[in-house]
């Protein structure tokens, strides 16, 4: 039997971890699992511990003492939490990686590309050589999902998109996976037209009709994007109730900067940008790195480009 299936025992707990649902991945007891399932269930767990902005070093030391032979494993999650821990300076662990050997090693040296090195080119040139090495594989399929993420942030749709058809080539089971689902959610929402973000904005929908009281940042997260969805939609009102919603949960955490730059929109979109300044400024303090500070700054760069032009020529 598929451990990742409806009937398998990591269908809940690997839904939980791809829908940031930290707290509840965290909480489990390991003794619930099977021993051959419990080294997955370490790697979730230690990896929403560092999510939740926790020292999972106790895990990755069970883990050890559990796995002795899973050093390759453990030697991943180690450097990941100490770098989210104690910062870039502790660990050369992914500036070594030259080619990634394994799923999650691809993965979290990808992101260390992106969050700590600023650097989508390196972590997308990683991601197309580990996946095309490791063609059909219906139990990696995280690198794609990352890889998709960054085709999109880097407006590159079209790349997105191969990634997305080409899973009409894998096997059924690996588009019942909640990987798939999400992956096929951001598909759906960029390519725009009702019908498609309907679909993308039930898939969310539903997730939020489970239990979110006890986590925060997972609950945040899905308020994000359905805001994102109802601006899609033109459902301001609705829109703006999710807002009210969002703020209330005053979270200060991973992805606010994100939901600045959702505001910065619908300001735009509502209120003729009038705190469109100081929600700039907010952003601009709290991470001055964002890729809208950076698309405006070259936006507004191309504009002075142009007056100049025209001043010469007059």
């Amino acid at each position: 039997m598929d451990d990742f299936s409806d009937s398998g025992e990591l269908y809940t707990i690997r839904n939980q971890f791809f829908t940031s649902q930290h707290h509840k991945v965290v909480s489990y007891s390991l003794d619930s699992f099977s021993t051959e399932n419990k080294l997955k269930v370490l790697e979730f767990q230690v990896r929403s511990s560092v999510a939740l902005s926790q020292d999972a070093s106790q895990l990755i030391d069970l883990g050890k003492s559990i796995f002795p032979e899973q050093t390759d494993i453990f030697d991943v999650l180690q450097a990941w939490n100490d770098l989210m821990t104690f910062g870039i300076d502790e660990s050369t662990y992914f500036d070594d990686v030259e080619d990634a050997a394994f799923e999650l090693q691809a993965s979290l040296t990808a992101l260390y590309y992106v969050k700590f090195r600023k650097d989508i080119a390196s972590a997308i040139q990683l991601l197309v050589k580990y996946t095309n090495y490791n063609t059909n594989n219906v139990k990696e399929l995280e690198p794609y999902l990352i890889l998709v993420q960054l085709y999109l942030v880097k407006e590159n749709f079209s790349e997105a998109l191969k990634i997305y058809n080409g899973f009409q080539n894998f096997p059924p089971q690996a588009r019942d996976n909640i990987i798939y689902q999400v992956l096929e959610s951001w598909i759906l929402s960029i390519k725009g037209e009702t019908d498609n973000i309907s679909n993308s904005f039930y898939f969310y929908d539903e997730m939020l009709s489970t239990d979110f009281d006890d986590d925060p940042q997972g609950k945040f997260r899905i308020l994000n994007v359905l805001f994102v969805m109802h601006m899609q939609l033109k459902h301001f009102p609705e829109a703006e109730e999710l807002l009210n919603q969002i703020n209330a949960l005053n979270y200060t955490g991973n992805e606010n900067d994100d939901f600045l730059a959702n505001q910065v929109t619908f300001d735009y979109l509502t209120n003729n940008g009038a705190n469109v300044g100081a929600l700039l400024q907010r952003l601009k303090e709290s991470y001055s790195e964002h890729q809208l500070l950076a698309d405006l700054e070259d936006k507004n760069a191309k504009f002075d480009e142009i007056v100049s032009k025209y001043q010469a020529a007059t």
